[in-house]
């Protein structure tokens, strides 16, 4: 039999994942200033009190939202490139080893169902609309350090290029990354039909190698 207790947590739990789950897709639907903390809790099936003992305020269950999605791809993407550093040993990973390890566990996220596909994109595409000041909070929440690793690699694989070309291009390959998937669910009408975006392993070797190619033949334009 389960204790009092124990079905307190549970419960609790399952109301957290659902007030989680429906803040993403208010957020992916109207952004953060169309959602409060009410319209969270009624399309969760919870009361406000609920809402506001689990997370406090509105800003902190977006970036808890948030955080549980972007941290496991993050910590993927470290994954990855320790690998790819190993291999090489004490030289430095290649370009496309860095933006493989960059780009592949997102292809890694939207190739597990056509419903997470679609929910990344929708977040990713509401990265270009959100107000200024929240957008910062949340890279410097969750992409903050990231981009200083990407940096400090890349510069080690390219140590004569300037350290300002390689923000420029390493901003450049994120942007190509983020628009690529924000309107990735766009392609078969983009295309007429000639590309489908079901191929979602074919869409990110492209990408890999698109973001490859711009970044090396920009740094060493620079050098």
């Amino acid at each position: 039999m389960i204790s009092s207790s124990s079905q307190i947590v549970k419960t609790n739990l399952s109301t957290r994942k659902r007030l989680i789950n429906a803040t993403a897709r208010l957020f992916a639907q109207h952004g953060y200033n169309g959602l409060t903390m009410r319209s969270v809790a009624l399309e969760a099936n919870a009361n406000l009190a609920a809402a506001n003992y689990h997370f406090g305020s509105k800003d902190a269950l977006v970036l808890e939202m948030l955080r549980e999605r972007i941290q496991p791809i993050n910590a993927r993407r470290i994954e990855l490139l320790d690998e790819a550093k190993a291999r090489n040993g004490k030289t430095a990973p290649s370009a496309r080893e860095i933006f493989h390890s960059l780009i592949f566990p997102i292809g890694e996220e939207i190739a597990r169902s056509s419903k997470s596909r679609w929910s990344l994109a929708q977040l990713v595409a509401r990265t270009f609309t959100e107000p200024v000041s929240f957008i910062e909070r949340m890279h410097q929440r969750f992409f903050s350090q990231i981009a200083k690793l990407y940096h400090q690699e890349l510069s080690l694989a390219y140590p004569h290029a300037p350290p300002k070309e390689i923000h420029w291009h390493l901003h450049l390959a994120v942007s190509s990354m983020l628009g690529a998937l924000a309107q990735h669910r766009r392609l078969g009408d983009f295309t007429e039909g000639e590309c489908n975006e079901e191929e979602v392993n074919e869409m990110i070797d492209r990408l890999i190698r698109f973001v490859t190619h711009g970044f090396v033949k920009g740094v060493n334009a620079s050098s």
